[in-house]
Order: structure tokens, then C-alpha cells, then sequence
């Protein structure tokens, strides 16, 4: 089976300093019986997915999807303890280092960790772990969480909540993301007549619009060339932020003039060692009171906690004042079906999301979240970058990793946000307490944070560059330390 273009992409992405890899962790308060977590892999996971028994295979200048002639799962299932006392810091380290290891690719580029002797915070008696590594051209991010999940019996049938979105309802690929673009009609008349109005209130309010101007561009962490865009920003700020036309305007000139990411303490080239944190338990009906209050959503709240928690951060480590940094967030472009099909591959595009930094007052923070958010979400960034690496991927190995760290070494890290079941859900009988999947990083990125829902807690991952980001534990908890400072987070339920 030829291999589409969207997963040779990933497929060719894998760097040194960079794995392309999706890690995924499941965790158990009890210990799963051994042989029914891998009946469940090969019959819910393997049987159904031809990809996690074939190999890449070049033949001239195509690539195909091979049945490997040697499969055998037991290949890719492995068993082990961790060291005691197999506490937090056992698990994280042991995770991190498997991050850097590259797995044999004359093989089906996947395995499943089936890790015996975890303790969680030392309290509770021994449970495990489950932490899969698969190869992002097998598979996306989004696909491999529905998949793990189809792993696993559920208390209810309350389906999965949505995530993604259709890039046109006229078909997928290149052309139907441009399809989408050249069919909004009314649309653009609508948005060129908002575009007309902006400028004339711009042009009344002349005075203000130039302070405004001058004080965008002279933000904390702003440089001469980061003029351009953020002139082009500041302006696009005179328009109603649901102004598509705008918006993608303002979208492509980041695309193409962003400059690389400023220089901060996380700044640096990329090394192959890993660290990684995470915390778990939040609670879901918490964020949800703060996320009413402030009249906004659930991962809005979390981005939040995220940009003041980075700002303490770079506090810390005594950097400049910056006003905001960019994140790479991974996009789904269509929604997860209940049923996955039997190729998976990648159905994913990506983003530069602007998150505002340096920001005390929650309020003013998720506002200016909001419209961040917003100017994506009503753009056509999605289309175009979908589109754009349609395009790289046809083009020769060391160009597309070249364009690639390009775009790459606008962001400081990667960002995902998935939300998970409502209710509990057991693989091989036993309650998965937790689950968190890091996306992998590309370029000289610092570092992946992953935002994960499930039965009413809230679990946030970190995974950072060793040598630039050498304690994620510490951004882990300031990301938890935020929420008091929330409005509504102490409320009672």
C-alpha cells in the first residue's frame, strides 16, 4: 500500500535530537493482568490496523506500507519493573529516557511498555504503567488516543467528545482544503465590508489607533524583527477578530515573517535527552466553575494557568520581560469517528498559537486568550497550512526538514489539549486512573505540554529538552499552583 503523502511527511521527520514519536502513558492504581492487556493490543489494536504489522519501504521514488514477513507481536510488547521505590520520580525518569530512544525500523515502528512495580505518590498500593511509542507516520496524535481508548471497556456508553473539525465538505487533501478557501462567497463580501468599516473607525480614532500601534511594537521582548508582524497584528486588532479575511491575512504574514523564537533561558539547539513531568487530579468541576465565571471554555482556563505559570518561569530564571511566545498546536482537520477506519495515517494540520505572557489579571489574561484563539479559529490558517505541508511533503527529504525546523524555530514547544471520556474506563478489567500523550517535538523546541481530561480530573504533561528545560517538575508546579489564583476555583460545588 502506497504511503500517502501526509505520512511520509512525519515518517521522514525523525531527527536525533528529535524522535518523531507519539508517547502516550496510561496508569493504574492496580496491576493489570499481563495477558489480557496484550489480548486486548493484538485483537482491538494490531488485528484491525494492517500499519502496526507493516514496515516503510522505498521503491524508487515512492514509499509503501509492507506486511513485515518476521512480524511477531511479542517483538513490540515489552514487560519490566521500574526501580524502586517506583515512586513519581521513577516512573518520569524512566518514561524520559525511552523518549530518546530510537526503535529498530526494519520493523512495524511501535511498542507498548507494560511497566510493573509503580507506586504513584508512594502511598498507594502497586500498580503499573502502560506508555506506548508509536511512530507519528503511522498514526496521529488524536487517532492514537481513539485507539488506545478502543482498548478499553467503559462504565457507560456516553461517546467521546469530538475533536477536530472538517476542512471542507466537499473532500480532503490539498484540494479540498482549497476548495474550502475559494467557496465561502458571501463570506468575503461580508468580511471585505467589516475590513472597510475597520479601517474607517481606525482612521476616526487616528490617535489611538497609533498609540496603540506604538506601544504593540515596542512590546517587552519585541526586537526590530518582530516589526513587521507585530505591525501587522496590532493592526488587525482594529477588525472584529470573527473577520476570516483578516484573520488570514494576519496568519500567512506570521507564517512567512515571523522571525525565529526570541532568545530566552529555554533558548538553545535541541539534544536527544529528555525530561518529563506531569500533574494529575485536578479537578474538572473546579475549572469548569472558573471557566463560568470568566464566561469562557475549559481549555481557555488551562492555557491560562499555562501562560502565567511560563511567565513565573522565565521569572525565575531571571529573563527579559516578553509579552508573549509562540506554541505549535497540533489541529485535527477531521472530527474523530467513533468507528476508526482501518488505515489510520495522519489527518492533522498546525498552528502558530500566540499566548500572551506577563499578563497578572486573570480576566485580562483569558480575554486576551480568547481572541488569540479566535483569530484562528475564524481564519483560514488551518486550510493554508494544511495545504503548505501537502506541499513540503513532495518536496526532498532535507528540504522539507529544512522548512520544517524553519516554522519549527517560530514556537517555543508544542501544545495539545484533548479531552478524554467522562466516565471511567478499564482495559483488562481494571480502572485506568489517568492518561496523558505528549506530541513530539521538532526544530530546536524547548518544550510539549499535554492538557488531558478523564472522569472528572484533569492531568497536564510536560516533557522538555534536558539541556534547555531541565526541570519540568518546577513548570509542572507552577501550572497547578495557578488555579488558586482563579476566581471560582474554591468555590463549592
Amino acid at each position: 500500500m502506497r504511503i500517502s503523502l501526509r505520512d511520509q511527511l512525519w515518517l521522514h521527520m525523525d531527527h536525533p535530537d528529535n524522535l518523531m514519536y507519539i508517547n502516550s502513558l496510561l496508569w493504574f492504581a492496580e496491576v493489570p493482568d499481563w495477558d489480557k492487556v496484550t489480548e486486548a493490543i493484538a485483537t482491538r489494536m494490531v488485528g484491525p490496523h494492517p500499519v502496526f504489522r507493516r514496515v516503510p519501504v522505498r521503491e524508487g521514488p515512492r514509499w509503501y506500507w509492507e506486511d513485515d514477513p518476521d512480524y511477531d507481536i511479542s517483538r513490540h510488547l515489552v514487560r519490566r519493573r521500574l526501580p524502586s521505590p517506583g515512586g513519581r520520580a521513577e516512573a518520569e525518569e524512566h518514561v524520559a529516557e525511552q523518549m530518546g530512544v530510537a526503535l529498530p525500523d526494519d520493523r512495524p515502528i511501535w511498542r507498548a511498555e507494560f511497566i510493573e512495580g509503580y507506586c504513584g505518590q508512594g502511598a498507594e498500593p502497586e500498580g503499573a504503567l502502560l506508555l506506548f511509542r508509536v511512530q507519528h507516520g503511522m498514526v496521529d496524535g488524536i487517532r492514537l488516543t481513539q485507539l488506545i481508548l478502543s482498548l478499553c471497556d467503559r462504565d457507560d456508553d456516553a461517546p467521546l467528545p469530538s475533536v477536530g473539525r472538517d476542512l471542507s465538505s466537499g473532500g480532503g487533501g490539498i484540494l479540498g482544503a482549497v476548495g474550502a478557501v475559494g467557496s465561502v462567497g458571501a463570506g468575503v463580501i461580508k468580511d471585505s465590508v467589516g475590513i472597510a468599516r475597520g479601517l474607517t473607525g481606525a482612521t476616526i480614532r487616528f490617535p489611538v489607533t497609533l498609540t496603540r500601534l506604538a506601544r504593540d511594537v515596542t512590546a517587552p521582548g519585541g526586537s526590530l524583527t518582530r516589526v513587521p508582524t507585530r505591525v501587522v497584528e496590532s493592526l488587525s486588532s482594529n477588525f472584529d477578530p470573527t473577520n476570516r479575511l483578516t484573520n488570514t491575512y494576519r496568519s500567512v504574514f506570521r507564517m512567512l515573517f515571523e522571525p525565529r523564537s526570541p532568545e530566552l533561558s529555554w533558548s538553545g539547539r535541541a539534544n536527544s535527552r529528555k525530561e518529563v513531568s506531569w500533574i494529575s487530579g485536578l479537578d474538572l468541576a473546579a475549572v469548569k466553575r472558573v471557566a463560568e465565571v470568566h464566561d469562557t471554555t475549559v481549555t481557555t482556563v488551562m492555557i491560562a494557568a499555562v501562560s502565567k505559570a511560563l511567565t513565573e518561569y522565565l521569572d525565575a530564571h531571571g529573563d527579559r520581560p516578553v509579552s508573549d511566545i509562540n506554541l505549535m498546536v497540533p489541529m485535527s482537520v477531521a472530527p474523530a469517528e467513533e468507528e476508526l477506519p482501518e488505515e489510520l495515517g495522519n489527518h492533522i494540520t498546525i498552528i502558530l498559537m500566540r499566548l500572551p505572557l506577563g499578563i497578572d489579571d486573570p480576566s485580562e489574561l483569558i480575554d486576551a486568550i480568547t481572541v488569540s484563539m479566535n483569530r484562528v479559529r475564524f481564519s483560514f490558517e488551518p486550510h493554508i497550512n494544511f495545504a503548505t505541508m501537502l506541499g513540503v511533503a513532495v518536496t526532498p527529504s532535507p528540504v522539507a526538514n529544512a522548512v520544517i525546523d524553519l516554522f519549527a524555530n517560530k514556537t517555543v514547544g508544542q501544545l495539545t489539549s484533548v479531552p478524554g471520556p467522562v466516565s471511567t474506563v478499564r482495559l483488562a478489567g481494571t480502572p485506568v486512573e489517568g492518561m496523558l500523550g505528549w506530541v513530539p517535538m521538532s526544530g530546536d523546541q524547548a518544550l510539549g505540554i499535554c492538557i488531558f481530561s478523564y472522569n472528572g480530573k484533569v492531568s497536564v504533561g510536560i516533557a522538555t529538552d534536558a539541556e534547555l528545560v531541565p526541570d519540568p517538575g518546577q513548570v509542572a508546579g507552577m501550572i497547578e499552583g495557578q488555579f488558586a489564583t482563579f476566581e471560582g476555583w474554591d468555590d463549592e460545588g
